[in-house]
């Protein structure tokens, strides 16, 4: 199972939308390197799911290609409110065809298996997030917009959640918020949310409480978070989560953790701080930044800093 969403991070003037999730998919056993995130083609929107992979990864993998095959979705002038409305009509007729499957098994994967679908709408000039689940009285998918329902609370901002142990997650997200709350309070002004969901769902994925398998809870959440921003000048970037597996300190990209071989362009990112860092120099050497996010970050951590194992073997050639 899974623990996705997506939030409206707001940082000084500028707006991006985050989404995130942990990076198991469980079967007999279960895999901690899974993609959960999706950007999409026209780089203005991202799709995320939780539940069954036989529902979601076709559906997505096939959003991609009508993305990509329709000129005017793709170079985005179709609105991402219209998009929204291809992509839930796409899911609906992805679960029409499925043949041969047990009536109550697949009613059931349908209840479990949700999505968040957002973006950046040019036509309104905001970003906009939507839940898309299962109504079993409708016998189709539909998308609710968080904000305005019970996916987004008022006092923690806009966030759109789906997936497992979410009463935890918004306990922790409701502690963690609890000082800028309370400022935010006397000052009568909006609170704006950062990082903190990102960092609850880092300490969630760390403890062994909600990751252990073997454990009370059945552990249905694991590996790295995977983490995307949205940006209001369309376009998406994927960062490289730091992460330690077995003591080991790694880098985690969309789930899969990078061998100490890989160059790679993205900026880092620490999950329990939010703190921002170009750790990595892409093949030519050049410098890379988070833009317009490592406003105060230092550029240039310096390869003496870099954790044993992690730096490339040769910077001055192509790999």
């Amino acid at each position: 199972m899974t623990i996705s969403m997506a939030w409206l991070r707001k940082s000084g003037g500028t707006q991006e939308l985050i989404f995130a999730s942990d990076s198991r998919l469980s079967g007999g056993g279960h895999v901690d390197q899974c993609q959960k995130v999706f950007g999409l083609p026209r780089k203005d929107c991202c799709i995320a799911f939780a539940g069954s992979t036989s529902i979601a990864y076709p559906f997505i993998l096939q959003l991609q290609n009508v993305i990509e095959h329709h000129t005017k979705s793709l170079d985005r002038q179709v609105d991402i409110k219209d998009v929204k409305t291809r992509a839930v009509s796409l899911l609906n007729f992805f679960i029409r065809v499925h043949e041969g499957t047990i009536a109550d098994v697949f009613a059931s994967e349908l209840l479990e298996t949700s999505f968040i679908f957002g973006g950046w709408s040019w036509r309104a000039a905001r970003f906009y997030v939507w839940k898309i689940v299962y109504k079993p009285a409708l016998k189709r998918y539909i998308a609710i917009r968080a904000g305005n329902t019970k996916t987004a609370s008022a006092d923690q901002g806009v966030i759109a959640l789906v997936g497992d142990y979410l009463p935890q997650f918004h306990k922790a997200l409701k502690r963690d918020l609890a000082g800028a709350a309370a400022i935010a309070a006397k000052t009568y002004a909006a609170l704006n949310l950062d990082f903190q969901p990102l960092r609850v769902l880092a300490k969630m994925l760390a403890d062994p409480k909600f990751a252990d398998r073997r454990g009370d809870l059945s552990g249905k959440i694991g590996g790295a978070p995977q983490v995307t921003a949205i940006y209001p000048f369309l376009r998406t970037k994927d960062f490289a989560v730091e992460w330690d597996i077995e003591d080991k300190f790694v880098y985690s990209i969309k789930g899969r953790v990078i061998a100490d071989f890989e160059l790679f362009e993205n900026p880092a990112i620490d999950p329990f701080t939010g703190e921002f860092r170009t750790p990595v120099r892409g093949p030519r050497g050049n410098e890379i930044e988070a833009p317009g996010m490592m406003s105060g970050v230092s550029a240039d951590i310096g390869w003496s800093s870099w954790p044993m194992g992690i730096k490339p073997l040769d910077l001055g050639k192509e790999t």
